[in-house]
């Protein structure tokens, strides 16, 4: 019943109510979602201190404080997506929340599906937005394209390659700037290290090196490490 999808999803759920706060964590627990549950304000803060998350859900009726206090703090201070529930669905209750920052109100009885609906789509919307900002603020990003094995440059040139040539970039690309094991490079592509193995991926670095420096005009950023491997030595950032 879990889902992939959600893998990685971390969640803070603030709420007093011991049944419901069960209940809704057992349910986004076995839909993928990583569920840390507190009870109260002094909770929240404690936790926030401790752990960064993808999505708070914020109860209004906390026995400590106003819940729209939890939501306008974590507004301020992070950047999480924030939901509220509460049992006084009335117009100043929503109308307070969103004031407050809020991305979204949900009356209470919760039904759980329709939570995780929620909390996938805004987990999803961070993501592409964080990724947007990342590329406004470095114009010397490289970009990879996994879904069509695309190198793009920083002045917006098109690369194609091929499965092994991408499969090097993303080898490269997990840690930029860094040198990644020629050893570990060949037993990715190849399963092997010897000397015909060696020789492939010293002509697949060629190739990926003459194709960049053909459209590129600050040439390719794939460096060789000696005695140790490659290091891809620009930002550079998959995206799908």
């Amino acid at each position: 019943m879990s889902n992939n999808t959600n893998q990685g999803i971390s969640v803070i759920l603030v709420e007093d109510d011991v049944v419901l706060s069960a209940s809704l964590t057992e349910y986004l627990s076995l839909m993928g979602f990583q569920v840390k549950a507190v009870a109260n304000g002094k909770e929240f803060f404690k936790a926030l201190s401790e752990q960064a998350f993808t999505v708070a859900v914020i109860d209004l009726g906390l026995p400590d404080q106003s819940g729209e206090v939890l939501v306008d703090y974590a507004r301020q201070n992070s950047s999480m997506s924030l939901v509220v529930i509460t049992a006084n669905d009335d117009l100043n209750a929503r109308v307070g929340s969103y004031q407050s920052g809020a991305d979204l109100f949900m009356g209470k009885p919760v039904d759980g599906r329709e939570l995780a609906a929620a909390l996938t789509s805004l987990a999803s919307r961070q993501k592409a937005r964080q990724t947007r900002d990342q590329i406004e603020k470095a114009d010397d990003t490289w970009l990879l394209d996994n879904k069509n094995w695309v190198l793009v440059t920083p002045d917006q040139q098109r690369i194609e390659c091929t499965s092994k040539e991408f499969r090097l970039l993303e080898l490269l690309s997990e840690k930029p700037t860094e040198a990644v094991k020629r050893s570990h490079i060949l037993d990715v592509l190849y399963a092997r290290d010897d000397h015909s193995a060696q020789r492939a991926l010293d002509t697949l670095v060629r190739r990926v090196r003459q194709k960049i420096a053909g459209v590129y005009e600050g040439g390719a950023p794939i460096r060789t490490a000696y005695s140790i491997g490659y290091i891809f030595a620009a930002p550079i950032l998959p995206i799908r």
